[in-house]
């Protein structure tokens, strides 16, 4: 029986998104109101900052001690004897690891002259990067984040724990998901794949959000991969504030260092079909840190993670289909909704035949034959 825990959804919220989510009455990027700031009103596009309140995340965590140690997979990419396929693989590999994250998206200017530039986002968290599957041709990097806050007078709450989001990984992949509007998904054949690595993106609650594909570059400090320009679903942070445009059209740049690692977002902002509205750049900053004992993090993924097992293998059979189209809701409630209190169910009490079955009922609710 699928029962709501108001007191976890609202930490889902707060911790995993970290969002300040403005109601939907201001949906179009060009309002009047006297904040406003319009591309044909200034000189410079980047420096906006003095002049323009940021959204996003406002909570305070603990202070973390960044780890500048290479990772042993760094250490293992820059031998020289490894062959191009396995450098890729050290370098998909580098990025796992414990890390404190900051997430920053600018939108950078609009079709229109006068074209009201949203105010520039800003988020972050603390959260490990962990290997679920190492194959020769495949890797799987599931996130999950763990969170401390600190209050106005110091006092610290936590640890909150959410399985955040995951990233597939191909090699020579001739087939790619691609985004079409409305959560519709469908697969098709690409080429020109010799020696790229496909990047599946899954939502926190692993559905799929976008894939792209691309090759890996290689130097003496840093490792680089560029992906092709693709399809994807707006993000929440966009969602939750905006309904003037269709999709995103993104191309992906990471960047894996001794340090950590770096993604890299240019995304345009389509109406569908093909009408471009406007651009942003998006950077997610990945820097190791060693203070953070992060082992509730690994116990709670240690208790659910034969259930998110479950949750990928009834994925995998619907991504399988040519088409896949998905409900925003059933019964009023999205599916992460559904997914994260089967999760609990199943860290509290773990049972594997029920959680197949709740995890097959609840997917199928959301698949929508009517597409």
């Amino acid at each position: 029986m699928y029962t709501v825990n108001i007191m976890k959804i609202l930490a889902y919220f707060l911790i995993i998104f970290l969002i300040a989510i403005s109601p939907l009455n201001n949906t179009s990027a060009e309002s009047n109101d006297s904040k406003d700031i319009y591309q044909n009103q200034i000189n410079w596009l980047l420096d906006r900052f003095k002049y323009q309140d940021i959204r996003g995340g406002t909570t305070r965590g603990l202070d973390v001690i960044l780890d500048t140690a290479p990772s042993e997979n760094f250490i293992k990419l820059q031998n020289l004897s490894l062959d191009k396929k396995n450098k890729d693989r050290m370098a998909i590999l580098s990025m796992v690891g414990e890390y404190r994250v900051g997430f920053e998206f600018l939108e950078t200017f609009g079709s229109r002259d006068n074209y009201r530039l949203d105010k520039p986002y800003q988020s972050w968290g603390t959260e490990m990067v962990i290997v679920i599957k190492d194959e020769p041709n495949f890797i799987s990097l599931q996130h999950v984040m763990m969170m401390y806050f600190k209050d106005n007078d110091g006092n610290t709450t936590g640890p909150y724990i959410q399985k955040h989001w995951r990233q597939d990984w191909r090699y020579e992949d001739s087939k790619i998901l691609n985004y079409r509007k409305n959560k519709i998904w469908e697969t098709d054949k690409v080429s020109n794949i010799d020696k790229t690595w496909s990047q599946t993106v899954y939502q926190v609650d692993d559905s799929p959000r976008y894939e792209s594909f691309g090759k890996w570059v290689h130097s003496k400090s840093a490792s680089r991969w560029v992906s092709q320009s693709t399809p994807r679903p707006l993000p929440r942070r966009e969602f939750s504030v905006r309904n003037d445009y269709s999709l995103l059209m993104g191309l992906n740049k990471i960047t894996v260092m001794s340090w950590g690692w770096v993604m890299e977002e240019m995304n345009e902002k389509i109406i569908s079909p093909n009408n471009f509205l406007g651009s942003e750049y998006g950077i997610a900053r990945y820097q190791r840190i060693s203070n953070y004992d992060f082992k509730p993090a690994y116990d709670y993924w240690d208790k659910t993670k034969d259930y998110w097992s479950i949750v990928r293998n009834k994925w995998t059979e619907v991504l399988s289909n040519k088409k896949v189209c998905l409900l925003k809701n059933v019964e009023g409630k999205p599916l992460y909704l559904y997914k994260f209190n089967y999760a609990e169910e199943y860290k509290n009490n773990p049972n594997n035949k029920q959680a197949f079955i709740d995890v097959d009922n609840i997917v199928t609710k959301f698949i929508d034959n009517d597409c």
